[in-house]
């Protein structure tokens, strides 16, 4: 590893929960090379779920801060694993291939050979053993009913790209990812504290879960030819590109329209903070109105993905102006209600 990059290694660490850094993973120090083949920038998506959850619950007097980082810990290390997994089965297929968009727009542990095979099946168990660790212990704490989250969960996330009828090549991994990132993440990390999940919660959790499944969306129209060559049928094959596109800006339009009626429904005025990113879907809906460009603009990152980008910057801002909301209505009711 060279001088610089070991310098550098915590910077690296931040870029890799953040973008996918374009660097020499041969050169990184492990905890980069891990964040970065694990696609740890994706995992906010997730982080985002398990906290709108736990602050549910603590508009619902049911909050517990050690019970809600150990959901959140155990659902991001599920989302990592579940990458890990998912590179394996689509390289195991012959679908991940040096000239493959997963391969393209960063790098992969086996199709880049930058992780031993050995290394790379003991770090993926060692994340799901801590995953299903914590699960464990959740279980034991708030009773058999985490299972009703937890094990739909872990079949999705571990059987997106796998097995014999794996959900992606199907058209029901959107559907998939709206009810994980939904229902499950949300209402399952609410349920952890509370051991119950009322049905306002589970409509509480669509804004969002629409807004994760918009970024699937976005990725699957980018890779509608190469998934075609495959034989992988996703929604946006099963319902053609410019449909896609459509689904995908009417999903971005749900997110605000669903998120205003909740805040009226269950007098949360604090959501509406949501709105600061408004400014930034005015930008978004018009880039999925046209087909993607033959060629990348010039300085353009992340090609050859790129409706994804547009969707997944929005969601990212959408999801941290929600928490914030959310969390704002929290801390004014329960000072309200102290007073």
């Amino acid at each position: 590893m060279t001088a610089t990059l070991k310098t550098a290694a915590p910077r690296l660490w931040l870029q890799a929960l953040y973008t996918i850094p374009r660097i020499d993973l041969a050169e990184a120090d492990s905890i980069t090379r891990w964040l970065i083949l694990s696609r740890a920038s994706v995992l906010v998506m997730t982080a985002i779920s398990g906290v709108i959850g736990g602050l549910l619950a603590a508009r619902d007097d049911a909050f517990d801060g050690g019970l809600l980082v150990l959901a959140v810990l155990g659902l991001v290390l599920a989302h990592a694993a579940s990458n890990l997994t998912n590179d394996m089965w689509d390289f195991a297929r012959g679908v991940d291939t040096p000239d493959s968009p997963r391969a393209t727009y960063g790098p992969h542990a086996l199709t880049h050979a930058t992780a031993e095979p050995g290394q790379f099946v003991i770090v993926t168990a060692a994340v799901l053993a801590a995953a299903t660790a914590i699960g464990v212990y959740l279980v034991v704490a708030a009773g058999p009913g985490v299972l009703a989250f937890a094990l739909p969960g872990a079949f999705i996330l571990l059987l997106y790209s796998g097995g014999p009828y794996p959900l992606k090549y199907y058209g029901l991994g959107e559907l998939a990812v709206l009810m994980v990132w939904g229902p499950l993440m949300i209402g399952g990390t609410y349920y952890v504290m509370a051991e119950e999940l009322p049905g306002w919660v589970v409509l509480a959790s669509l804004p969002y879960a629409f807004g994760v499944t918009s970024v699937l969306m976005g990725k699957h129209v980018d890779k509608l030819a190469f998934d075609s060559e495959k034989g992988i049928h996703t929604l946006p094959r099963l319902i053609g590109e410019a449909r896609a596109r459509r689904l995908t800006q009417g999903l971005i339009v749900l997110m605000y329209f669903s998120t205003l009626a909740l805040a009226a429904w269950q007098m949360m005025p604090g959501l509406v903070l949501s709105l600061g990113a408004l400014p930034l879907a005015f930008q978004v809906l018009p880039a999925f109105s046209s087909p993607k460009p033959t060629e990348p603009p010039k300085g353009f990152r992340g090609w050859p993905l790129w409706f994804v980008g547009f969707a997944f910057v929005h969601n990212r801002r959408f999801g941290l102006l929600f928490v914030t909301g959310l969390a704002l209505q929290v801390v004014v009711e329960t000072v309200a209600g102290a007073v």
